[in-house]
């Protein structure tokens, strides 16, 4: 078919269409898949910072600002099963006490806990008969002396199973003070202090 300068013309105007086409395709290309430019956040900096918020979140696991005093040489099983620390509290004082003596257990001790700071100092009494009802008759002779207002009761858990009893109380007469009583088996455990450094103690006692 004969070229005529229409047929020219059209076809011009046919390939200038088709060249914008392909620029606009290409600076949406460019705009939308080329990294770093006009999709803002989802480069990997967007994820590193979302994780790096997340961990500054994270409260880090309370620890003793003070060390733990060393258990005399010499100590009982028993006695070498007491934390160095527990939470924010360490070991200040450990010795052997007659304190439970009238109910015959086969050792007995007395432990001291602090965070070093003034007010935050916990006393624990502990005591261990040969068996569990021994354990349990001397839990609840020392439960029914405790007279002031009860905070807490249940029974304690260890490996799925019940090896025992609790109970927390205020002092009597002293609203600021507590004092919280368990049995673990062959065990009983007492422990006095502030009130609310008595309640991060026992809560995170491990035995």
């Amino acid at each position: 078919m004969p070229t005529t300068p229409s047929t020219t013309v059209r076809r011009r105007r046919i390939s200038l269409v088709i060249a914008l086409a392909a620029v606009v395709v290409l600076v949406l290309l460019s705009a939308f898949v080329w990294p770093h430019w006009a999709v803002k956040g989802q480069g990997p900096n967007a994820g590193a910072t979302a994780t790096a918020g997340q961990s500054q979140g994270q409260s880090a696991k309370p620890s003793p600002r003070i060390a733990a005093v060393p258990l005399p040489e010499n100590s009982s099983e028993l006695l070498k099963a007491m934390p160095d620390a527990v939470s924010d509290f360490a070991r200040t004082k450990a010795e052997a006490a007659t304190d439970w003596g009238t109910r015959v257990p086969v050792e007995e001790y007395t432990l001291v806990y602090s965070t070093g700071h003034d007010g935050e100092e916990v006393t624990l009494h502990l005591a261990q008969w040969t068996k569990a009802a021994d354990a349990k008759q001397a839990y609840d002779a020392f439960a029914a002396g405790m007279t002031g207002k009860e905070l807490a009761s249940g029974r304690v858990k260890a490996e799925g199973g019940a090896t025992g009893v609790y109970v927390e109380r205020e002092v009597a007469g002293d609203a600021k003070t507590a004092q919280a009583l368990w049995q673990n088996d062959t065990v009983v455990f007492q422990a006095q202090g502030p009130k609310a450094a008595l309640e991060a103690f026992y809560k995170a006692f491990p035995l």
